[in-house]
């Protein structure tokens, strides 16, 4: 891959969360081949999936890569590792969470993962970050910015800003 491709991570926390995010921010900004972006403002979110649980922060961040698809996810589970995340509960509480939500103009549907990232237009806490960050961004199988698509929002879990844009 010779070309930067733009790419978007979202990141979530809700176990030492300030923390997590900020340590997801600084290892996304060391990823080989990458360069960190723009980063989001941070957002108090009410847990989705699994309720019974911590609030988390949620945020997104403007990755530019020459990675892979799957190279990337590889060395965001890495990262997720590295930060103690142990996968005991589909949307349970976690150290951090990384989800790769567009890569470029993509569609990808493979086992482990799939671009667009499924959760992209119907969780707030995912398309209303990216959408502070890059409005004029295109949803690949939408073909449309994804600002004109707040309307496919299912789940409103954003509590409030905690932490303007850097």
């Amino acid at each position: 891959m010779n070309q930067d491709i733009r790419t978007f991570i979202a990141l979530g926390s809700n176990i030492a969360p300030l923390e997590q995010v900020s340590l997801g921010l600084l290892a996304l900004s060391r990823l080989p081949a990458s360069r960190l972006g723009a980063v989001s403002s941070w957002y108090l979110s009410q847990p989705w999936g699994f309720e019974d649980q911590p609030e988390f922060i949620n945020l997104v961040a403007e990755l530019w890569t020459r990675l892979s698809p799957q190279g990337l996810l590889a060395e965001l589970q890495t990262i997720e590792e590295r930060s103690g995340r142990i996968r005991t509960r589909p949307n349970g509480p976690r150290t951090l969470d990384l989800d790769l939500l567009l890569y470029g103009d993509e569609i990808l549907d493979e086992p482990g993962l799939r671009i667009p990232h499924s959760g992209l237009l119907v969780r707030d806490f995912m398309l209303l970050p990216l959408i502070e960050i890059a409005p004029d961004a295109i949803h690949p199988e939408e073909g449309r910015p994804v600002a004109k698509l707040q309307d496919r929002i299912l789940y409103h879990q954003i509590i409030c800003r905690i932490r303007d844009r850097a």
